[in-house]
């Protein structure tokens, strides 16, 4: 039985905007609050995404959720799209990956994607408000409040029955006691002015990526570079050099240009999907399992997201969804605990607790 029903959604990025859709076409009366004028204003602005596996050696927990991710972004591109199509969000499309000096194929898959970030946003966004939700521009938030029943976003005369933070720069500030160990990371794309005809036939990555040419631009990324230190030791020409030096030649004669953004990870890579810890109750010795750590009845995160937002934004907003609701959520309990928002709260206590 669903017992909260007006949602505060905090930012209209991907998160934010995957956040909005599945919790509008949950019944959830839901209003999105974005500090930009536009949606897709920060990372989810980049011109293209891309979507394939994460390969691991042993398929490991975090190669298991990008492949259920994976499959729910399909999923979702095709119901956003124009009939059974992706229409102008995005396109299939084969993915090669190589090792870091591309001298090793790694992965194939035929079963990739590169998509419309803004677009995507957009349409998600268009979908909620058909469903009956509202998109407020302009209006930052800063603090959240929270009383015994409703949560307050520091707004005259507005308050909600729960709220759920998808905002990566702003995270920990409006949730500071939630334990989240969350990394800034910047990182820049750039876009290069090249013909159709010397286009890649799919996209390729090895220590960077490349996509086709969409659009009359072919990108290239990404930087990854933590907190303050903004120095590229290594320019996406450089990452394109290793991938095809003609293309690269080619490349660094043409029009180009970088767009950088702030992302945020958390410390072991996996995204934090649902309620946050409830900091006001007690860790008691006792507690050893997740499921026993307290959790805030008003509170919940979709971030975390790092350069992977594609993977995991639209299955994030459906477990959240299905939480609310109080049904069975689209993965298992291992994949849960693993993207778990008090993951890191209970290994600290764990840690500290007598034996």
């Amino acid at each position: 039985m669903v017992t909260r029903t007006d949602i505060a959604v905090i930012g209209a990025g991907l998160a934010g905007a995957a956040c909005a859709r599945a919790l509008a076409r949950a019944g959830f009366r839901v209003t999105v609050f974005e500090a930009q004028g536009a949606p897709a204003s920060g990372a989810s602005g980049n011109p293209i995404a891309i979507l394939h596996p994460l390969v691991s050696s042993d398929h490991n927990l975090a190669s298991q959720w990008v492949e259920v991710g994976m499959k729910t972004t399909l999923r979702w591109l095709s119901e956003l799209g124009e009939g059974n199509s992706m229409g102008s969000l995005g396109q299939s499309c084969s993915v090669v990956q190589l090792n870091r000096d591309a001298s090793d194929l790694v992965h194939w898959t035929a079963d990739g994607a590169w998509i419309r970030p803004t677009q995507f946003v957009k349409a998600c966004l268009s979908e909620a408000i058909a469903c009956g939700a509202q998109v407020i521009f302009n209006q930052e938030i800063t603090a959240l409040e929270t009383t015994s029943e409703r949560v307050s976003l520091g707004l005259k005369n507005q308050s909600f029955d729960a709220a759920v933070v998808c905002t990566a720069q702003s995270t920990e500030l409006l949730l500071p006691q939630a334990q989240l160990m969350l990394n800034a990371l910047h990182g820049t794309v750039t876009s290069y002015s090249i013909s159709q005809s010397e286009s890649l036939p799919c996209v390729i990555c090895a220590d960077g990526y490349a996509t086709p040419v969409i659009d009359g631009q072919m990108v290239v990324g990404a930087s990854y570079e933590r907190g303050d230190d903004t120095h590229d030791k290594s320019s996406n020409l450089d990452r394109l050099r290793v991938i095809c030096e003609p293309l690269a030649a080619l490349c660094a004669a043409s029009p180009s240009q970088d767009r950088r953004s702030t992302r945020s990870a958390s410390l072991d890579r996996m995204p934090h999907v649902g309620r946050v810890l409830d900091a006001n109750q007690p860790l008691k010795p006792s507690i050893s399992q997740i499921h026993q750590m307290p959790r805030h009845p008003m509170l919940w995160v979709l971030g975390g997201l790092g350069s992977r937002g594609f993977s995991s934004a639209p299955l994030g907003a459906e477990i959240i969804a299905a939480q609310m609701r109080g049904v069975v959520p689209p993965v298992g309990p291992r994949l849960l605990a693993a993207v778990d928002p008090v993951r890191f709260a209970l290994r600290r206590h764990q840690r500290r607790s007598p034996c």
